[in-house]
């Protein structure tokens, strides 16, 4: 097993890991589906050659999100994320490439996906990931089929749920999206790095929504 592959299997113990140790609330089903398929899945001995990742501007950013990350409450998990971050291929939703939310959009956001369809770690059930914003940039309201879970790695941000008020969450916070719920994302003055799962219908994107009520 290449030394790759072995940061991918220390990164999917730490993450199966948060998954179980979660509280028993709304999200645990999710997670704890996500942390007994997780436990399962075999991770290539070495990881698929993907060519050259596309130079997202936002990864401009990351060591800077990580930095934080390792002083903050989940500091082990952003620790093996760091070790294979960059080797990972980053993407971007090609419904927000086609049509960006705000003209900057695309220099202040992006994902890279452990776990999925056609991931390093294949599964048809899960996807499993990690998504960055630049500082003060606006995920503005959208929904998706599958349910999701995120949890603040870095950063703090303000989160709203379909019409509830926004929220401001810390690094070790959950925030659960049950499927379609409308729900959107703000940055605050750092990047704002957050562990995703989603489960159930997994292979739609997300699509943006009208505008959120209210103000962060």
């Amino acid at each position: 097993m290449s030394d790759e592959a072995r940061g991918i299997t220390a990164l999917l113990a730490a993450i199966a890991g948060l998954y179980t140790a979660a509280p028993r609330d709304a999200a645990k089903p999710l997670l704890a589906a996500a942390a007994a398929e997780i436990e399962c899945l075999p991770v290539p001995a070495a990881l698929p050659p993907h060519g050259v990742p596309p130079a997202l501007p936002v990864l401009r950013l990351l060591d800077e999100a990580l930095a934080q990350a390792a002083r903050g409450a989940l500091a082990p998990l952003a620790a093996s994320f760091a070790a294979v971050a960059r080797r990972l291929p980053w993407s971007q939703n090609p419904n927000y490439v086609a049509a960006p939310p705000s003209p900057d959009f695309l220099d202040r956001y992006g994902y890279c996906e452990v776990v999925g369809p056609g991931r390093v770690v294949e599964s048809a059930r899960f996807r499993v990931g990690f998504l960055l914003l630049a500082p003060g940039t606006v995920y503005p309201r959208h929904h998706h089929p599958a349910e999701e879970v995120y949890h603040v790695v870095s950063g703090a941000g303000a989160w709203q749920r379909d019409d509830e008020a926004w929220r401001t969450e810390q690094p070790g916070a959950a925030i659960h999206h049950p499927s379609l719920m409308p729900h959107a994302t703000r940055a605050a003055d750092a990047p704002l790095l957050a562990l995703y799962v989603w489960g159930g219908s997994i292979e739609t994107h997300a699509r943006i929504d009208q505008p959120a009520s209210g103000k962060p």
